[in-house]
C-alpha cells in the first residue's frame, strides 16, 4: 500500500501541536522577542492550504493563522521491495495580522522561529518510516493589506523521509 500524503501532514502537524511543539519552544522565545504571554495562548495548527483572502470569507479567522501542508512529492523508489521510498516536501506556512504596522514582522519572526525550534528539536525518526531530515528553508512574504489591516507571511519549508 503506498503512504498517504495526509500522513506525512498529520505527523509534522501533531508534533508541531503536541506537548513538547510550539508551546514550549514559544514559551522559551518570548523573553527574546518581549512579548507577553497572550502570543502563546491558542495557537492552533491546520493543515489547509488556502490563500488568506478565502479563508478569510469562509468564516472568522483567528491570527495567528499556522497550517501545514505537503506540495511536493518525489517517490525515488531507491530501496528494493518498496512501494514508496522517497521525500515528501512539507510546509509550515505562518500568518499573523495586525491593526498595526509597527510589530507585524516581530511577531512573524517570533512564530517561525517557534516552528524552527521545533524542527531542530526533532530531527530523526517520527514513526514508523517517517524520518524529519535536519535542515529547512525560511522565507518571508512582505507585509500586504488582509487580514486585521496588515498582514505578513513567512513559511517553514522541510523534506520529510519516507520508506513504505
Amino acid at each position: 500500500m503506498t503512504f498517504p500524503t495526509m500522513e506525512a501532514v498529520s505527523r509534522l502537524r501533531g508534533l508541531l501541536a503536541g506537548e513538547w511543539g510550539l508551546g514550549p519552544s514559544m514559551t522559551a522565545l518570548q523573553g527574546y522577542y518581549g512579548l507577553g504571554p497572550e502570543v502563546v495562548e491558542g495557537v492552533g495548527v491546520g493543515v489547509t492550504r488556502a490563500p488568506a483572502e478565502l479563508q478569510e470569507k469562509a468564516g472568522s479567522t483567528r491570527y495567528p493563522v499556522i497550517q501545514t501542508y505537503c506540495d511536493q512529492i518525489e517517490n525515488k523508489r531507491s530501496e528494493q521491495f518498496r512501494v514508496f521510498s522517497g521525500r515528501m516536501r512539507v510546509v509550515t506556512e505562518v500568518r499573523v495580522s495586525s491593526d498595526r504596522l509597527e510589530g507585524t514582522g516581530e511577531k512573524l519572526h517570533f512564530y517561525v522561529d517557534a516552528v524552527r525550534d521545533v524542527l531542530e528539536r526533532n530531527a530523526g525518526c517520527l514513526g514508523e518510516g517517517v524520518f524529519l531530515e535536519p535542515g529547512y528553508e525560511v522565507g518571508f512574504d512582505a507585509v500586504k493589506k488582509g487580514g486585521l489591516n496588515f498582514m505578513q507571511v513567512g513559511r517553514v519549508v522541510c523534506w520529510l523521509g519516507v520508506s513504505r
